[in-house]
């Protein structure tokens, strides 16, 4: 039964991704944001998304609680219907749909010759920010998590490939990120969701939040530099995106120490972004599911 699901899944997954790419861009997004929307109205995580916004946001009221949450299912359909299409990405269209400010921070890190970490989070729209380095010429990989329905993880996977970004599953990602950064790749990673008690525990919205260290980590066992990567839709325009250097000096002696302060310190720029746009960040997700030790 699950196989048959599963196949059912892809193949409905493969016709609306096919449909969206073959229509103009505008009506895609359109549709997406529809999809968002019905989404939003099936009631799909809507609890959980009203909960992290009002502890996030205490000084919001109701009315302004459900028009971030309204316009975060619309936000996230939109992204579907992006990532759908970024097979269609070309060199010519990039600034069209991307504007970049911190090229310049790219080639700093590739001329350095020990790669990068570049580290983000579910906001914006971290594929198509990936994509369009990956287009310029970046040599970049993305370490994404497996799925459930190996079908549907295969389809992803050829999108993300499609415009040359490389792919590390987690499960491999230790010996992957360390070739990669070998060979002067630009690592990417979201580490802004709950990883329970394998993360380190650091303030986010002024609440203790299990967080993922594999960017610090790897960043303080090779050197490599970290890219906090910010990124969000403006309107109807090109999405923009903000490359900066993560401060990386003044870091305690000790290795564990270093790693959680590193992870702090870039969680500390999340939360900014997400404070400037929080419509675009990913409120359906359990932040705050695990607590920290006592």
């Amino acid at each position: 039964m699950k196989t048959f699901s599963h196949a059912l899944e892809a193949k409905s997954l493969s016709v609306v991704t096919a449909l969206l790419r073959a229509i103009p861009r505008s009506a895609s997004l359109s549709i997406g944001e529809s999809l968002g929307w019905l989404v939003y109205k099936l009631n799909i995580r809507t609890e959980v998304t009203r909960d992290n916004l009002k502890y996030a946001f205490p000084d919001l009221d109701e009315k302004g609680i459900e028009r971030i949450v309204k316009s975060c299912y619309r936000h996230f359909g939109a992204l579907l219907a992006e990532f759908a299409r970024l097979p269609k990405l070309a060199p010519e269209s990039l600034d069209r749909l991307v504007d970049v400010e911190g090229w310049d921070v790219l080639d700093q890190v590739v001329a350095g010759g020990k790669g990068g970490i570049v580290v983000s989070g579910h906001i914006g729209n971290w594929e198509l920010m990936g994509a369009a380095a990956a287009v310029k010429g970046y040599p970049v990989a993305y370490v994404v998590t497996t799925q459930r329905n190996k079908q549907v993880e295969l389809m992803m996977d050829r999108m993300r490939e499609s415009t040359g970004v490389q792919i590390i599953k987690r499960r491999d990602a230790i010996k992957g990120v360390l070739k990669a950064l070998k060979e002067n790749t630009l690592i990417a990673i979201l580490s802004d969701q709950d990883t329970h008690e394998a993360g380190v525990f650091v303030e986010y919205f002024g609440r203790l939040a299990s967080t993922p260290k594999g960017a610090a980590m790897f960043s303080h066992r090779t050197g490599a530099p970290i890219i906090f990567a910010e990124s969000y839709r403006q309107g109807k325009g090109p999405l923009k995106v903000v490359n900066k250097l993560l401060d990386l000096s003044n870091l305690p002696a000790d290795a564990d120490a270093a790693i959680e302060e590193i992870t702090r310190r870039f969680t500390k720029h999340l939360e900014e972004a997400v404070r400037r746009h929080p419509e675009q960040w990913f409120w359906m997700h359990r932040r705050w599911k695990t607590s920290p030790p006592s």
